[in-house]
């Protein structure tokens, strides 16, 4: 027919008619690609509506030269190819248009006429058409098929697949490559590590009954090699086959290796912690218990000295008993407490009045102090001001920093060591303050906080956990244990504060409020 070029346009139509098409072959040398570049992507609506209307009614279009009713996209090209007549013969399949057969014709009288020729048009230009469309899936899906194995050679080391007797079957090679094991033929007995056989055929059958993908890690034994750790992530086979089931195996040895080595120091760390705790339990135990056993045996050698003396009476020996009872009831109280703190954190608040909480740390200390020719000062306490504490732990804190007090005074070497009880109230809601003020040394560089601090201690045989459990302590109840230096005397002071206890709900205890003048005792 004297053609100078074919093309054949895909085209995609909505049902509005509208749409897009696009050059996807061409035959001739009569316009190079660059001169039909814009034909690879353009709108259908730049065929003229006669065109359009013509091709999607299943009609042949002939544009003559020097016509525009082809619109301005066939005028243009037909000038390019310098071509008499230009054909457009609509391709269907299935019933729906699917694209443009294009012929340039060069003489407008060969033979174009003939119905037989518009035929063998239509037909060749599907045939064409549907190899075209059949090459495009085709490199579709090897694109796709590449892409998702780049993937897998990333994702996993190999494959292979069992039938419903775990026998082995379609070994795949990913990322191990040449390393890959030879499977074919092998059940899961022969090379899996025994103490994972059980729970390796429950996950496989569970994937296949479920229809849902499974993960598992076990140990292979391969090429008489040490047993390595795998991850395997199990695919039941969706369509049926002579297996069941894929399992795509990663080798994570070494992330296996890393979480027992975690797992053992993790295991080691704890033991450590416990040890440690079990320690500090100890070293709190006999510190705390160290003060009712110590006045214990100092009310013991008080009453053997009267007796010596011939100086004992039955008022005096009564006293010290009593003290010695307070002493070991107090004893029992130290240990549960402690228990329970360490355990779970816990205080038993109550109300508990002030001079009872003074009047106990003065009993226990009180043949300390004597012990070592120390002045103990009671503190003036108003009538029924009353703190809500925990009264065994509160008590300890307060023979802790006395204590403290006599010790750092006979440290220092001062000449004859004063130990002052001091209580301070806010009115309205505001807390109480407890203040234990000695005339010994002044606070390590002057730092009011490095006494708290875990394992800091300025005596030969301490542990520096006394003052850090002690504000644990305080605040746990809602209190606080400060510090700070006597200006301009020597020594320091420390203060407890504790939370006062409101009754009737918004009644609170009248407190007096007491200047300084009257913390100084008398």
């Amino acid at each position: 027919m004297d053609a100078i070029d074919v093309h054949l346009f895909r085209v995609r139509l909505d049902d509005a008619g509208t749409g897009i098409a696009g050059l996807r072959y061409h035959s001739g040398q009569a316009a190079s690609d660059d001169d039909l570049a814009a034909l690879k992507h353009f709108q259908f609506q730049l065929f003229s509506a006669e065109v359009q209307e013509f091709l999607r009614a299943d009609r042949i279009v002939q544009v003559r030269a020097g016509s525009t009713s082809g619109g301005r996209l066939i005028t243009g090209l037909m000038k390019q190819l310098d071509c008499s007549t230009y054909i457009l013969c609509p391709l269907f399949m299935a019933q729906c248009f699917r694209g443009i057969i294009g012929v340039a014709i060069r003489n407008a009288e060969a033979g174009t006429e003939d119905d037989e020729f518009f035929e063998l048009l239509k037909l060749n230009g599907s045939i064409l058409l549907q190899n075209v469309l059949r090459v495009r899936r085709q490199r579709k899906r090897s694109r796709r098929f590449r892409q998702w194995r780049r993937i897998a050679d990333q994702a996993c080391d190999f494959s292979f697949s069992v039938d419903g007797q775990f026998v082995i079957c379609n070994t795949t090679t990913f990322g191990a490559g040449e390393a890959t094991p030879k499977l074919d033929g092998l059940r899961l007995t022969d090379f899996v590590v025994r103490s994972f056989h059980r729970e390796l055929m429950m996950q496989i059958q569970t994937a296949v009954n479920s229809g849902e993908v499974r993960t598992s890690d076990f140990q292979l034994a391969l090429d008489q090699c040490e047993p390595r750790w795998f991850m395997a992530r199990i695919e039941p086979m969706r369509s049926p086959s002579d297996a069941c089931a894929t399992l795509y195996m990663t080798d994570n040895h070494s992330d296996m290796l890393l979480q027992e080595e975690v797992r053992d120091l993790t295991d080691r760390l704890g033991k450590a912690s416990r040890l440690s705790l079990l320690g500090q339990m100890s070293t709190e135990f006999s510190h705390q218990l160290n003060q009712p056993l110590q006045a214990i045996l100092n009310y013991c050698n008080i009453v053997q000295r009267r007796f010596r003396k011939g100086k004992a009476t039955a008022d005096s020996c009564r006293d010290a008993l009593a003290s010695i009872e307070e002493s070991v009831v107090h004893s029992p109280n130290i240990i549960q407490r402690i228990r329970e703190f360490v355990n779970f954190g816990s205080l038993q608040m109550e109300p508990v009045p002030v001079d009872e909480l003074l009047r106990q740390a003065m009993m226990l200390v009180l043949p300390t102090a004597r012990g070592r020719d120390a002045d103990l000062i009671p503190a003036p306490v108003s009538p029924g001001m009353t703190v809500k504490v925990d009264r065994a732990q509160t008590t300890h804190v307060l023979v802790n920093m006395i204590v403290n007090a006599l010790d750092a005074c006979c440290d220092s070497g001062a000449r004859r060591p004063r130990i002052e009880l001091m209580v301070h109230s806010v009115p309205r809601h505001g807390p109480v303050t407890l203040a234990v003020r000695d005339n010994g040394p002044e606070l390590p560089d002057g730092d009011s906080e490095i006494v708290f601090k875990k394992f800091y201690t300025g005596k030969d045989e301490g542990l520096g956990l006394g003052l850090t459990i002690s504000r644990e302590v305080c605040e746990s109840q809602g209190g606080s244990l400060t510090a700070s230096d006597n200006t301009p005397e020597n020594g320091c002071t420390f203060y407890l504060a504790a939370p006062i206890y409101v009754t009737n709900g918004n009644e609170t205890t009248e407190l007096e409020i007491l200047d300084d003048t009257t913390l100084q005792a008398d």
